[in-house]
């Protein structure tokens, strides 16, 4: 995952946050960050913390689109098109702390001319780039009609690159339920039954693959 500040020397940073005139926030567990029809101009950092981002669907049931940690960013998606009302709702997981800065100046060589402008436009573009992956996963995960098959793919995506079947994810049963688009029930069903038929191990966040 890039972070937004790769390769920017640390030397920098204050000089960077003064120059994007960065504003940090703290919330509590729970507390929204950003609700429906809020104004959106400014990219979310974190600092420290996790924060999940929810939409609603057309029958009105919340659903979790993403989850972000820290020193990762959310909703710089909707500032760079210009979108000015949020269309979703930022929630903090936990006791967080946000930096937010406002994409034109993430955009906008300054007077200055500081040096770490142009790598912060490059790693902002990749970051863009690696949620639209993300965006074709999830849609290719949510259009599969059989939750095994979706229960399959989210497995495989979070194992990753790691090299022992052995892997953390980061949703409990609720937020995983949500992220495939089906109630909680069905969900530890499903696995109970993908373990019983040997496909699966886990204990809590702790999966194993053996399909």
């Amino acid at each position: 995952m890039v972070n937004l500040f790769n390769n920017i020397n640390t030397d920098n940073l204050s000089a960077l946050k003064a120059c994007l005139r960065a504003v940090n926030k703290k919330y509590f567990k729970d507390e929204i960050i950003y609700n429906y029809d809020d104004n959106i101009t400014s990219v979310g950092y974190i600092l420290k913390g996790k924060v999940k981002v929810f939409k609603d669907d057309y029958e009105n049931r919340r659903v979790l689109v993403a989850n972000h940690s820290e020193g990762e960013t959310f909703a710089e998606a909707f500032v760079c098109l210009g979108i000015k009302q949020s269309p979703i709702i930022v929630l903090a997981e936990e006791d967080t702390e946000i930096l937010f800065i406002d994409f034109n100046r993430i955009l906008g060589v300054c007077n200055n001319s500081c040096q770490f402008h142009t790598q912060l436009i490059d790693n902002i573009i990749k970051i863009i780039a690696e949620k639209n992956i993300y965006l074709n996963f999830r849609i290719e995960m949510l259009s599969k009609s059989s939750l095994r098959e979706r229960i399959k793919i989210y497995l495989v995506n979070q194992k990753g690159s790691f090299s022992e079947n052995i892997f953390e994810i980061p949703f409990s049963r609720e937020d995983m339920a949500d992220f495939l688009g089906v109630n909680r029930s069905a969900l530890s069903r499903e696995l109970s039954k993908m373990k019983e038929e040997n496909l699966i191990d886990y204990h809590k966040n702790s999966f194993k693959i053996k399909f």
